[in-house]
């Protein structure tokens, strides 16, 4: 059986009243941009080209001024 027959034999059993919750599902599928992976992102930072702005020194001090120190709490329970 297709992957198609399955959703379709899945949409047939389900209870009316969950039709519209079901579509509303599926078109939210339809406009949910895809995960970009690693490789296909790295494809794309390959067609961007090189830095052609003048501001490289400024964007590098704004995100090291940005910069925060990092917080780790170990304790699992914060009830404890």
């Amino acid at each position: 059986m297709t992957l198609k027959e399955q959703l379709l034999q899945a949409i047939e059993a389900l209870p009316s009243t969950r039709l519209a919750e079901a579509l509303t599902f599926i078109q939210s599928l339809q406009t949910k941009p895809s995960i970009t992976t690693a490789k296909s992102f790295l494809a794309h930072l390959k067609t961007i080209g090189t830095w052609s702005g003048d501001d490289l020194q400024e964007c590098l001090e704004a995100v090291q001024n940005s910069r925060g120190e990092a917080q780790f709490d170990y304790n699992p329970n914060p009830f404890e």
